[in-house]
């Protein structure tokens, strides 16, 4: 099944209804509508702007490749057998990350084989013979209107999975098309899928004719089910292969690894509210969007809701260690021809295309490209702890809550166990104005990833 909004020029309307509210703050879906770069003049930003600044000095990742990501994900995929893939670890790595410093992942985004299978279907297939030509032209268009039917259901399906189950990606969107929820759509999908493929064929066949170095290739690459994987999820059994993607260690090993002493390091990041903003300019992707989900909050009775005190603390420091983090590399599979990829940088592409979008052509490449970025890698921790020193004002206020409260968030991460736990281990120093704990989850959390530009501008 594909999952791409592989049409440019979607209805803008749809498109904008892609952005769902969470706590009354935007999420976007991905980069096929990236946000421009906010001026930091609101607190919550202002916090996620101090983390990723943190996490560059305290961990030493680039900023040339590192993107913090919202919201709270574990890294608890299983181990499946050769061939097959859980749907929670194919939707993650698949997923084209938002063209951002600090971005969104939602699992009903982008996939980044169909962003690849776009961009192969409009570079411009060289022949000499007028009448191929043509039945190229006519070939190509029937494609784009089967692509167009598919990418409407598809886009009116995340909004449905959005609307039913929120921006937590719980379950992850294809999870869900095997939902009782989701199974309507799910048939929608296959029926304009079939559609899909059937014009692809017709189009791919053509272009065994054509002499465009490496593009016959490279079609016949990403359609060799060969270099795809099922999913193991049991309520997704009858779904089709879809484009595998690997990673270079599972997470039972790590975690092993990591509670042996041999995996992983140990690491500690910290911020204030005082200091100055880390400069977004210096990142790849030159900016970053406003962030749609609170930094600070806790969970009070069942709920999450901001913590308003430390967010406008001027006084407030914190510092998070880390039991071990690491980086674990995401690797599309042989479906995915990267080297075509760079030597087509410059086309030849279709009519109304160029590299990077002019007055007259959309872009391929770029923020609003076809093709914009990739993950190859995630960003790991283990038993985060954390130790956040207020004023004696905000911490009269927040007592009452952390005394009662079943856990806290940080940005990305996630602490169980709570303040008014004797068992977890919490603590509230009334003489320091610091409250202090750890995580108690055994799960490791994806608080981050390596990202790779895809034939940048030079």
């Amino acid at each position: 099944m594909r999952r791409v909004l592989s049409n440019p020029t979607l209805d803008p309307k749809l498109a904008s209804a892609l952005y769902i509210n969470n706590n009354e703050h935007p999420l976007a879906t991905t980069s096929e509508a990236p946000l421009a770069p906010v001026a930091l003049n609101d607190e919550n930003d202002k916090s996620w702007n101090h983390l990723y600044g943190a996490i560059i000095d305290g961990l030493g990742v680039s900023p040339q490749n590192f993107q913090l990501i919202y919201p709270f994900t574990t890294w608890d995929w299983p181990i499946t057998p050769n061939g097959y893939t859980s749907a929670a670890q194919w939707d993650f790595c698949s997923m084209v990350p938002q063209f951002s410093a600090t971005g969104a992942y939602t699992s009903a985004g982008t996939a980044f084989n169909d962003a690849y299978g776009s961009m192969l279907n409009i570079v411009s297939a060289a022949t000499s013979d007028p009448k191929l030509a043509a039945q190229i032209e006519q070939a190509r268009n029937m494609l784009q209107l089967a692509s167009n039917n598919y990418d409407t259901i598809y886009a009116q399906s995340r909004l449905a999975y959005l609307k039913e189950t929120g921006s937590a990606n719980n379950p992850v969107y294809t999870e869900w098309l095997g939902s009782m929820g989701g199974r309507s759509w799910k048939a929608q999908l296959d029926s304009a899928w079939i559609n899909v493929q059937a014009q692809q064929a017709v189009y791919n066949q053509l272009l065994s004719e054509t002499t465009t170095p490496g593009l016959k290739d490279a079609q016949s690459r990403l359609n060799n089910t060969d270099y795809y994987t099922q999913f193991q999820d049991p309520s997704l059994s009858s779904f089709p292969k879809v484009p595998a993607y690997s990673l270079a260690m599972d997470a039972t090993t790590w975690l092993q690894k990591v509670q042996s002493g041999t995996g992983g390091s140990a690491g500690t990041i910290g911020f204030s509210n005082s200091q100055s903003d880390y400069d977004y300019t210096k990142t790849w992707a030159g900016g970053s969007a406003s962030v749609g989900n609170f930094f600070w909050s806790v969970n009070v009775g069942g709920s999450w809701e901001r913590i308003d005190e430390f967010s406008s603390d001027s006084s407030l420091k914190v510092v998070v260690s880390f039991q071990a983090w690491d980086q674990i590399s995401i690797q599309a599979e042989r479906w995915y021809n990267g080297a075509f990829v760079s030597a087509i940088k410059n086309g030849p592409f279709i009519r109304g295309y160029s590299p990077y979008g002019d007055a007259s052509a959309k872009a391929v490449w770029g923020p609003a490209g076809i093709m914009s970025v990739q993950k190859v890698g995630m960003i790991v921790c283990y038993k985060p702890s954390f130790a956040i020193t207020v004023s004696s004002s905000s911490f009269k206020s927040f007592s009452e809550k952390w005394n009662v409260s079943a856990g806290l968030r940080i940005g990305p991460f996630s602490f169980s166990g709570g303040g008014g736990s004797s068992s977890s281990g919490w603590t509230a120093n009334a003489a320091t104005s610091t409250f202090t704990g750890s995580s108690t989850s055994e799960a490791a959390l994806i608080m981050g990833l390596n990202i790779n530009l895809i034939n940048p501008a030079s």
